[in-house]
């Protein structure tokens, strides 16, 4: 099965603002950036007998990211996202993936990723490691992010960064225990974002 929207970010988790009443001197070039799916792309996919692998997306979610662009391996972030907002190319997986036996959209409309860069990195690869919340349940998430290049974009006025980020959750964990013969417990969720840094 192919999904109808081009394969993205999120995440849900990338960084924690509360941590700003803290930074340090070396933090005093980050800035703080706000994105949604207008320039990032929050995806997720999964694999079928074994065999197939299905991608879907989110078109609703926000968020907020501490970062330095000289060096992201400083990066913090949070991520909200309306999990009510799944968009998936199978027919009747949209309303299957909204019901009670997956993400309970109706009763828990909203997951949330807070993380922070952390670990031995570089200015091209770095770990995020924070928490992921769905279903009301909370469970570590560590993300793989890689700063994939910058360029000048003329038509954003400035210099863009693209981002991208990628981990897997175990859906168990979150109570998703439904159709485990035919749909893999572990599910890769996948962000990538164009931030515009610099003039």
């Amino acid at each position: 099965m192919t999904k109808r929207k081009p394969f993205l970010l999120l995440p849900r988790r990338l960084l924690v603002p509360a941590l700003l009443a803290f930074a340090t001197p070396a933090r005093a070039q980050a800035k703080v950036y706000q994105f949604d799916e207008k320039l990032g792309q929050l995806t997720f996919t999964a694999r079928h007998f074994g065999l197939m692998r299905s991608s879907g997306s989110f078109g609703r979610f926000n968020a907020r990211v501490l970062l330095d662009p000289t060096d992201p391996s400083r990066a913090e972030v949070t991520v909200a996202v309306a999990t009510g907002s799944i968009d998936l190319a199978w027919p009747g997986g949209v309303e299957m993936l909204r019901s009670p036996a997956y993400f309970a959209s109706e009763e828990f409309p909203m997951a949330h990723f807070t993380g922070v860069a952390v670990g031995v990195a570089t200015r091209e690869r770095f770990t995020i490691a924070g928490n992921l919340t769905m279903r009301g349940i909370t469970k570590p998430l560590t993300m793989e992010a890689r700063l994939l290049r910058r360029v000048r974009d003329p038509a954003q006025g400035g210099e863009v960064a693209e981002f991208s980020a990628s981990g897997e959750v175990d859906r168990t964990d979150f109570g998703m225990v439904e159709d485990r013969t035919t749909i893999s417990d572990r599910i890769v969720l996948a962000v990538q974002v164009r931030l515009l840094v610099g003039p």
